[in-house]
């Protein structure tokens, strides 16, 4: 039987390790300068981080699978949905927390 998604495990998993890597830096960097979860700004930030990061690690474990279901088709879509979540959750909170502070400072 021919691997239907074989063309398409090699970009997906270096787009998602490229991805990991970059949350992963991230998440150092803002744990060291975070002190607490008190304010939006920052359960918006450890909210999308978990997220992201869970999604991205389900996507890289599905997509290295090597016993997948019979729809291969099926299984590269709920794969490919899972990563462009992944990637588009941090986007999405950091588009929150620039709103917030844009309100934040014209109210000011």
């Amino acid at each position: 039987m021919m691997d239907k998604i074989q063309p398409y495990r090699q970009p997906m998993v270096t787009a998602t390790g490229i991805f990991l890597g970059f949350m992963l830096n991230y998440t150092s960097e803002w744990l060291q300068r975070t002190n607490s979860i008190g304010n939006l700004r920052e359960i918006v930030v450890a909210v999308a981080i978990v997220v992201s990061l869970s999604l991205l690690l389900l996507t890289l474990f599905r997509i290295l699978r090597m016993n997948y279901s019979d729809y291969p088709d099926k299984f590269y879509r709920r794969t490919l949905f899972y990563f462009l979540i992944g990637i588009g959750v941090p986007f999405m909170s950091f588009t929150v927390i620039i709103i917030q502070k844009f309100i934040a400072g014209s109210s000011s």
